[in-house]
């Protein structure tokens, strides 16, 4: 296993800290999720916003509307070569982690809801982007369009099992129809997003 190196947290801050509650958004109520027979409609609420400066430093409170699931405050960062401090986790290296986190999460529930005689598994991930900004991430004479493309995602699972080739198939073919974060990039969901500028809905 590798050994991470710590380096300076953004603005002397812990890059994840556990908060006493979520703070109250101002464009939505929290609802508490619902159990259906078709299942649980959940949601995920994130409040976030740049913080004061000339650097990319983020912070964001996020907490699923799930009882017995916690608050959290995230800082995020970017990379010096974009302006940023590399002081926190860029925005898709928690996108890719939260996919990874999410896939382990339902490989283990499903190992431990059939019995499987499963001694360990992790996985390796490679998400693949495509970024499009003039001046920065593309060549001297492209045109002026902005734009960021998702260009897939590949997945290496490594199980330590006594069960067949077909049982461990099956548990990962399962866990990633479970996984809504990996569901989240593999197929088109509804997107929308409202403008509100000086106190005014755009």
């Amino acid at each position: 296993m590798l050994t991470p190196t710590k380096q300076a947290e953004p603005q002397g801050n812990p890059v994840v800290t556990k908060i006493d509650r979520m703070p109250e958004p101002t464009a939505f109520r929290i609802e508490t999720a619902k159990k259906s027979k078709e299942g649980l409609d959940l949601e995920v609420h994130v409040l976030a916003e740049l913080s004061p400066g000339s650097g990319l430093v983020k912070r964001a409170y996020v907490k699923p509307n799930v009882p017995s699931f916690g608050a959290f405050e995230l800082y995020c960062d970017e990379g010096m070569s974009i302006g940023g401090s590399d002081t926190a986790p860029a925005p898709l290296s928690y996108l890719a982690a939260g996919i990874a986190f999410c896939l382990l999460t339902h490989l283990k529930g499903y190992a431990d809801t059939e019995r499987l005689m499963v001694s360990s598994i992790r996985l390796e991930q490679k998400m693949k982007f495509q970024s499009r900004i003039p001046g920065m991430t593309v060549a001297a004479g492209a045109d002026n369009q902005m734009e960021g493309l998702s260009k897939g995602v590949e997945t290496f699972v490594f199980v330590e099992t006594d069960e067949s080739p077909e049982v461990v198939t099956r548990m990962v073919e399962v866990a990633e129809m479970a996984c809504m974060a990996m569901q989240t990039v593999v197929n088109t969901v509804p997107a929308s997003t409202v403008v509100i500028s000086n106190g005014e809905q755009l």
